[in-house]
């Protein structure tokens, strides 16, 4: 499971060679795994914790895309669970318009449900650091217990989000996060995420509030991560500073 810094939320501006069309918001499928996998390539190395995690993916490049395929094709097998939206471009490429994903989110709209799925193949994996990802993984589990565990069921939670680098602040990150709004405000319940330092100021400027935070460290190493832990309790409106994702 990963946490958001919320990469594709930052304000660098698309690249100028892409000529794109209206954006789409839709469930993704099956049919998506590849793109959803390159884009989490391209636009999670933003987040400090990939580093963290996966150090050696440049040299393994063959293990890092089959285990974050493998953990979108999870995802996408319990629906009754997880969310997963794609936002959708028709992008000119060699004269004509075709429909790429530029842009992914991960949401959890059934908190109480228990996930099934592996362990990310982190005692497989060669692009990985496996004290890293174990440590990562026992953190959050213990920041969600501390933080969250008080809004029960009444929540919906952000796991992932992101934007490919060359299509940032074109919208996506706002389609992505109002849709999560939207099903909060029906509901009446909670948004939550957990996210990087640079996260923490996106999502607060976006209406989140701090509640604590967590220190992924293994031992005594120098290396470390600062996860921060909010939630949005606001109703209705729209994310609209989102706009820069």
């Amino acid at each position: 499971m990963g946490f958001n810094l919320a990469p594709g939320l930052a304000p660098e501006a698309p690249q100028t060679g892409n000529e794109v069309g209206e954006l789409s918001l839709r469930t993704a499928t099956e049919a998506d795994l590849d793109e959803l996998t390159q884009v989490a390539q391209a636009g999670f190395p933003d987040d400090p914790e990939w580093n963290y995690r996966f150090p050696n993916r440049r040299k393994y490049p063959e293990d890092n895309w089959k285990c974050i395929r493998r953990e979108y094709e999870e995802y996408l097998a319990q629906p009754e669970k997880y969310v997963v939206l794609v936002v959708t471009a028709p992008v000119k490429s060699s004269e004509r318009l075709i429909s790429k994903v530029i842009a992914l989110a991960v949401w959890d709209i059934s908190i109480l449900t228990k996930q099934t799925g592996g362990d990310s193949g982190v005692h497989e994996r060669r692009d990985a650091n496996p004290a890293h990802m174990e440590e990562f993984a026992r953190a959050l589990d213990n920041a969600f217990i501390q933080y969250f565990d008080r809004y029960g069921g009444n929540q919906i939670h952000l796991w992932l989000l992101t934007t490919h680098p060359k299509f940032r602040r074109l919208g996506a990150g706002r389609m992505l996060c109002n849709w999560g709004l939207n099903m909060a405000t029906r509901k009446s319940w909670v948004m939550t995420v957990m996210a990087s330092p640079m996260g923490k100021l996106l999502y607060e400027h976006l209406g989140y509030r701090l509640l604590g935070s967590v220190v992924v460290q293994v031992g005594e190493e120098k290396e470390k991560l600062n996860i921060a832990c909010l939630v949005y309790e606001k109703s209705g409106g729209c994310l609209g500073c989102c706009g820069e994702g």
